[in-house]
């Protein structure tokens, strides 16, 4: 019997050395000869949860407590296994044993905590937390857990202050760096996030997602410095199934719609790990269809000024329509737009299952998500069930990777048949382009000229007034090469911040471009924004992701688009309104025919004045701001689906 203790012995050294492997083979030897006691099994079943088999963990687990009940190590690490496998509330009841045989045992409390924070006992949850500071106050995981309860209920101060106190207790928890960047991000504290999310990524570059977090957070700031590095892991890391970038970002990155796909599916699988099943219980047919628009920007955002018209023409007699707003802010202009619903709800501070609830009792027929995987999301809404008919809309310009959302709106020239694949949701094709519009828009009648936004009087203005963060190396080359060939021409940016400003100087500098030729367009309202784009020549539009909003907003200004038809549909938008307004001569199809075909409008003035004045005739754009016709079709749409 000595023998076997040393082997056992030996067995318990290499599983503290992380040989969890070799550990289990020698366990299973001792168990095929018979040999039978708790520790035994305990330590076996604690190997494979170490291995990530949770099913063989728990049945070795389950041994060791059938031998020996009062071990509560044992129920906790069975707790941890059954968390794993998503059977959270028999987690709880294992913690609670383990907690019940020894009552000061802070992993058990921890544990709990993070089972019943998923299974939305958020009450609960923070009680187990408290606890665990009262025995363990200096143990940092407790405050980071503790800020990821507060996050979900949206308490995001306290969640920070949370992750705060955790880096105050462990300057190097990179997940707690990460988890506060994201916070942070969220409502724009850009500069803080991009701090955290280095810090994170220092200290443990294998963290779910922090890749994704700082590529993006630095495209804010047109920091380039390791974008090819950050494209290259990313990419890879799609391919090898890592989670690695959440799905809004990735629209930033290429124009591959597969791999758009994969992060969706991706992100939507965890999404519905997270979140318990009941019976979808849907209601009888309503006398009027009732449609619910789901929003985070029924408020001075692109989405509402494309979205309003819609709202405003639609059919009353045969729509009832409802809005759900799921943003943290009002202003104008959602006072303005809650007008043209039935109701309206600020839904803000709603879990996004309580959201799910909200939209069923009102019965809606179909609810249309206007946001997708943009800031402020409520995914779980629809994995959970808002309509018997759910669809992807407007908002988010990519599959949603999900089954929950029966259908996406597009048109033909934005996802032509070859990438129907690419895509979770079956498509529902409008007859011209797919966006939304306003057939009119308040527009300055201040008398401005071109001084009055720094822009030299005898210049070709070459403009780009998307946000900064669409801004890529790449592209950026070829504006670099476009000025250049057109010697006197300056490009007018939109002013993201004072930092990317000053770093798109120092990468023109870079490319041998006088710093005087690239000049910025101060932030300002709507009205100022539409006017001082009759002072553009030629707007340039970025890649992949291009203009959307902005690109039919230039076109109602009577200024040319010029882009490049990508594969995604984040790279098409544009493609669409060039189409229908009958310009298909500004799309091109790679970044050589886009730079000379620039360069050649730049050296031949008489060509943008010839579509300048193709453009001043309405008939000719009329198509895309008809908002009657427009809401007209979608109504069709949406009246086909009903009598599915």
């Amino acid at each position: 019997m000595q023998d076997k203790q040393e082997i056992f012995n030996k067995a318990l050294q290499l599983q503290m050395k992380g040989k969890f492997d070799k550990a289990q083979k020698i366990y299973l030897k001792l168990i095929s000869e018979n040999i039978s006691n708790d520790k035994l099994f305990f330590f076996t079943g604690t190997s494979f949860l170490q291995t990530n088999d949770y099913d063989k963990a728990i049945k070795f687990l389950d041994k060791s407590i059938k031998l020996n009940p009062d071990i509560p190590e044992a129920y906790n690490n069975k707790g941890i296994a059954l968390k794993k496998i998503e059977k959270y509330s028999e987690s709880v009841e294992n913690y609670d044993k383990a907690i019940s045989l020894k009552k000061d045992y802070v992993d058990a409390y921890l544990n709990k905590g993070i089972s019943l924070r998923i299974i939305k006992k958020y009450k609960e949850a923070i009680n187990c937390f408290e606890t665990c500071i009262k025995l363990k106050p200096k143990e940092p995981k407790i405050y980071n857990n503790l800020g990821n309860v507060y996050g979900e209920i949206k308490n995001f101060n306290i969640a920070v202050e949370c992750y705060s106190k955790a880096l105050q207790l462990n300057k190097n928890f990179g997940e707690a760096y990460s988890n506060r960047g994201r916070i942070l991000h969220r409502f724009d504290h850009h500069k803080l996030a991009l701090d955290d999310f280095e810090k994170a990524y220092k200290n443990d570059n294998n963290l779910d997602y922090i890749v994704g977090d700082l590529f993006f957070t630095k495209m804010h700031f047109c920091n380039w410095e390791d974008f090819y590095k950050f494209k290259e892991q990313i990419e890879n890391g799609i391919n090898n199934k890592k989670k690695i970038m959440v799905p809004f970002p990735m629209l930033l990155l290429n124009d591959d719609q597969n791999q758009h796909k994969i992060v969706a599916e991706q992100h939507a699988k965890e999404q519905i790990s997270q979140i318990s099943n009941f019976p979808r219980m849907f209601h009888k047919k309503n006398d009027k269809i009732r449609i619910g628009y789901f929003s985070p920007d029924f408020k001075n955002h692109p989405v509402m000024h494309l979205i309003l018209d819609v709202l405003k023409n639609h059919d009353k007699s045969k729509f009832d329509i409802y809005g759900f707003y799921h943003g943290p802010k009002e202003d104008k202009w959602t006072d303005n737009v809650k007008e043209y619903f039935h109701k309206f709800y600020n839904v803000y501070k709603k879990s996004e299952e309580d959201i799910a609830t909200l939209s069923r009792e009102n019965k809606i027929d179909i609810a249309v998500d206007l946001c997708g995987y943009t800031k402020f999301s409520i995914p779980k809404t629809y994995i959970k069930g808002a309509a018997p008919i759910q669809i992807n809309y407007l908002g988010y310009p990519g599959t949603m990777g999900n089954k929950y959302h029966n259908y996406i709106i597009a048109d033909k020239n934005i996802i032509p048949q070859s990438e129907l694949k690419n895509f979770s949701e079956k498509v529902l094709y409008l007859p011209n382009c797919y966006q939304a519009n306003q057939s009119k828009i308040k527009i300055s009648n201040k008398n401005f000229n071109k001084k009055d936004f720094k822009l030299p009087d005898e210049s070709f203005v070459f403009a780009c007034l998307n946000s900064n963060y669409k801004i890529n190396p790449i592209i950026f080359d070829s504006w670099m090469k476009i000025l250049i060939g057109c010697k006197n021409s300056v490009l007018w940016l939109l002013k993201g911040n004072e930092q990317s400003a000053e770093n798109l100087i120092k990468e023109a500098s870079k490319r041998g471009v006088d710093k005087n030729r690239i000049i910025f367009a101060e932030q300002t309202s709507l009205d100022i924004h539409l006017k001082r784009m009759q002072f553009i020549d030629l707007f340039l539009d970025t890649h992949p992701y291009g203009a959307h909003t902005t690109a039919s907003e230039v076109i109602r200004m009577g200024v040319p688009i010029i882009t490049i038809m990508g594969n995604s549909f984040a790279s098409r938008v544009a493609t669409s309104i060039l189409k229908n307004v009958g310009l298909e001569n500004l799309v091109t199809k790679n970044i050589e025919e886009y730079t000379n075909t620039s360069i050649d409008f730049g050296l031949n003035k008489n060509k943008i004045l010839d579509i300048k004045n193709y453009l001043s005739d309405p008939s000719n754009t009329e198509i895309l701001y008809n908002s009657k016709k427009f809401t007209k079709d979608l109504e069709n749409i949406f009246q086909n689906l009903i009598k599915i």
